[in-house]
């Protein structure tokens, strides 16, 4: 075996576990409120926002801080820290008392974080380059199965034990993951002309000026933001559509990962025919088709067909990310991809932060249904941005 795809494989593994320990939570946080004190519906939807997009917001401020750091040390080191301070805090969530020693706990999560951009920039480093489509695509089903398998694992550990279980339970996933780093991944020498001594101003400013990578970066916030506004209302929402009201958090979980389960497949598929025929042409596709379905989703009267409809919106999801990445590993060399992605992750994280609250207020103020019906629009406006910023262009501009 090729020793890119040995670590290929090997970082899909690290990516699923630390997807699951990031996203447990998503199924049953509206659930666990009530017993840190926080009553009535309205109050538990904006709070499960505020928790929900605490640690991406911090996490989004210092991205661009860890992804020079990873340019200058390493991104191997830089994985490590993350799955590390992770299993800390983790640990910490499973004894909290009150939704503020939560919150607090979330904060700290996002200004130790920095994973994505730095696992993004590893497997670029050792992928070669007519293969990044192809290596971000079999690596976003991780992103995507760990993402969707999390709030299953999580509603089930929730519902057969308690609501504290499944943190220490997703610490031990955590330290597996950073075994594997630590032990297993091999890095390549950092290549390029890095310097480490250049400040992280004028790093960060050499990059944002880079033609094509803020308009992809915007793109990412549009695909997040998106995705995210749905977050905190999911679970109410198959809640309303249960007659019995019973397995919420675990029914929540296995409807996510089943969506998950098809964004995975069509993350390698669109992989695969991006590197053959243009990202471009399948990021305009998945931006329309994702809108199209979230419509059809706000439709769903049972939960067979809230179901049904999320599992085909995960066709269309599950290819954009690898799309767009794979658009913005071209825009820069290697030796800058650690802050270049710290920049496109941060704001990928800012649509993080930003959709839950966005729709924890929308689902108060307009209703649930009318929230999917706001997502609907704002993927037709990502594919309007991709057909008006034509990235390809800006590619032969960048390296004119």
């Amino acid at each position: 075996m090729n020793s890119w795809k040995r670590n290929l494989y090997l970082m899909w593994f690290v990516q699923f576990g630390a997807g699951i320990s990031l996203s447990f939570i998503f199924s049953f946080v509206p659930l666990y409120l009530p017993h840190l004190g926080v009553t009535g519906t309205r109050q538990v939807g904006i709070w499960s926002g505020i928790l929900m997009g605490a640690a991406p917001l911090f996490a989004a401020l210092l991205g661009p801080f860890w992804g020079n750091l990873a340019d200058k040390h390493g991104r191997k080191i830089m994985v490590e820290r993350v799955l590390l301070s992770n299993i800390a805090v983790v640990i910490a969530m499973g004894f909290v008392t009150n939704v503020y020693q939560f919150l607090a706990l979330r904060i700290l999560q996002g200004i130790l974080g920095g994973f994505t951009s730095a696992a993004i920039a590893l497997v670029t480093s050792f992928t070669p380059r007519e293969k990044t489509g192809y290596a971000l695509g079999i690596y976003q089903t991780a992103q995507i199965v760990g993402s969707a398998s999390g709030p299953m694992i999580g509603g089930f550990l929730a519902d057969a034990f308690n609501y504290r279980f499944p943190f220490f339970f997703m610490s031990v996933v955590s330290l597996t993951s950073f075994l594997v780093v630590f032990f297993l991944v091999k890095e390549p020498p950092l290549r390029g002309n890095v310097k480490k001594s250049e400040s992280f101003v004028r790093s960060l400013s050499a990059v944002t000026h880079i033609p094509g990578l803020m308009p992809m970066a915007f793109i990412n916030f549009l695909i997040q933001f998106g995705l995210m506004i749905i977050a905190p209302i999911v679970p109410l929402y198959i809640k309303s559509l249960s007659h019995e009201g019973a397995y919420v958090a675990t029914i929540t979980g296995i409807i996510l990962a089943l969506g998950g389960a098809a964004a995975a497949l069509s993350s390698v598929i669109t992989g695969r025919i991006g590197d053959r025929v243009g990202h471009r042409r399948i990021l305009l596709t998945l931006s329309m088709g994702t809108g199209i379905m979230f419509g059809l989703t706000a439709l769903a009267s049972s939960i067979f067909t809230f179901g049904l409809a999320r599992t085909a919106t995960g066709l269309f999801l599950g290819g954009l990310m690898p799309t767009s990445n794979a658009l913005i590993s071209q825009f820069v060399t290697e030796e800058k991809r650690g802050v270049a992605f710290g920049v496109t992750t941060s704001m990928t994280l800012l649509g993080n932060v930003l959709g839950p609250l966005a729709g924890g207020w929308l689902s108060g103020v307009i209703g649930l249904a009318e929230t999917f019906l706001v997502t609907m629009g704002l993927f037709l406006i990502t594919a309007l941005w991709v057909w008006t910023h034509n990235p390809q262009k800006m590619l032969k501009q960048s390296e004119g």
